[in-house]
């Protein structure tokens, strides 16, 4: 197949809340690197008086990041990418694509963020680990079609105006029977309609005043929706179906439930409840798709 859709998936893909073109998609990509190059992915909660950019700063998001979203490691197995080429679409600081070669995998990654991409190299180079690293738009990837055996990308396609043309980018660049890992914020989530819409949108007045993409742009540390207003954009598991039907088998799995996406409203919820409400509650949509 080649890079394009099949006509069919380019008319479902209208479901996809992919935004603009030309200029206002610059504009959105901008934004994304504005927000990311301020507050690198991870830095959140990080001791402030460990270096930044040091050895012990990148163990420390390492650990903050598995600790705080378990669910990863439950819901991607690093394991599995023993011996295999993994392309990873939005790298940040390094910590899964440093995860996937700890593995025995062989990494690649891109990343449309100068600071994200001059951290991770920094994280490999400390850790005396190899990736090839580049600074690119995953709408255009600088691979052959059939390199790798893996793709993964987590909470980073849903930043972007030209999701359906990163996946299919995604699709072009896997071998066949190659697979695809996908984690994108979910709609019909606990967090977006309680936390979100209820408590900040509604009660704190955010909604009229930021509007609905501005509201949901503050999802992410340090964003405004004013000065700083990241694209942000929410799926569900028939809509990621519809968007990758030109994958052989699509899999789907709803991911991180925490009491406090409730707001006040989940401090009676007992911790063990978290799991047992993940699947329905969850804000991360999981795809799992073999070309």
């Amino acid at each position: 197949m080649n890079n394009k859709f099949s006509p069919q998936r380019r008319h479902d893909a209208k479901k996809d809340p992919s935004l603009g073109a030309g200029n206002v998609k610059n504009q959105y990509k901008k934004q994304t690197q504005k927000q990311w190059n301020r507050n690198p992915c991870g830095i959140l909660g990080i001791d402030e008086n460990i270096p930044y950019g040091s050895l012990e700063f990148f163990e420390a998001v390492k650990q903050k990041r598995y600790e705080s979203e378990s669910w990863i490691k439950e819901k991607i197995d690093f394991t599995s990418a023993r011996g295999k080429k993994v392309l990873e679409i939005g790298y940040g600081m390094g910590t899964d694509l440093r995860t996937f070669r700890e593995n025995g995998a062989k990494v690649y990654g891109v990343d449309i963020t100068p600071e994200h991409n001059r951290l991770a190299r920094l994280n490999f180079k400390l850790h005396r680990e190899t990736a090839e690293l580049k600074l690119c738009d995953a709408a255009n990837l600088p691979f052959p079609s059939g390199t790798f055996d893996i793709v993964y990308s987590n909470g980073v396609l849903h930043h972007t105006p030209d999701t359906v043309r990163c996946l299919s980018e995604a699709y072009r660049v896997l071998k066949p029977g190659g697979r695809l890992i996908l984690a994108l914020y979910r709609k019909n989530s606990a967090y977006h309609w309680i936390q979100m819409l209820l408590v900040n949108g509604i009660l704190k007045g955010q909604l009229r005043k930021l509007g609905y993409a501005g509201l949901l742009s503050t999802i992410e540390y340090g964003a405004d929706g004013i000065k700083v207003k990241p694209l942000v954009k929410l799926y569900g598991g028939k809509q990621l179906k519809i968007i990758l039907s030109d994958f052989s088998q699509v899999e789907t799995k709803v991911a991180f439930f925490k009491r406090e996406h409730l707001s006040k409203f989940g401090w009676f919820l007992p911790r063990f409840m978290e799991k047992v409400l993940e699947p329905w509650f969850g804000w991360y949509v999981v795809a799992y798709a073999v070309k």
